[in-house]
């Protein structure tokens, strides 16, 4: 499994994690701890899965960029070489003619 999916349950436990200590510390009684800590767990995986979501659309975002300009330098040194393999015909077919001449 890829590490980005990991990344809402995570934040869903941690939070989760959080609140269960804090609410102990505070003395909460069960049946006061149950639905908060459900309450606490449902919108923190929320915001993980909306950010998780973001998240991977911004790096699939980044990584089509990157492509896009690989693709577009492959282009260049391409044409570069055509150009380059067009003058050293042209030179041989001068440096020919030169021979010819003489």
């Amino acid at each position: 499994m890829k590490k980005s999916k990991l990344f809402a349950p995570f934040l869903m436990l941690l939070a989760g994690a959080i609140a269960s200590i804090m609410m102990y510390y505070f003395q909460y009684s069960t049946k006061q701890m149950l639905p908060r800590l459900v309450i606490v767990l449902v919108v923190f995986y929320l915001i993980g899965c909306f950010t998780q979501k973001k998240v991977v659309s911004f790096v699939e975002q980044i990584l089509e960029r990157e492509e896009k300009e690989r693709e577009r330098l492959e282009q260049e040194r391409l044409e570069q070489e055509r150009l380059e393999n067009e003058a050293a015909e042209a030179e041989g077919k001068d440096a020919d003619a030169v021979q010819e001449d003489i």
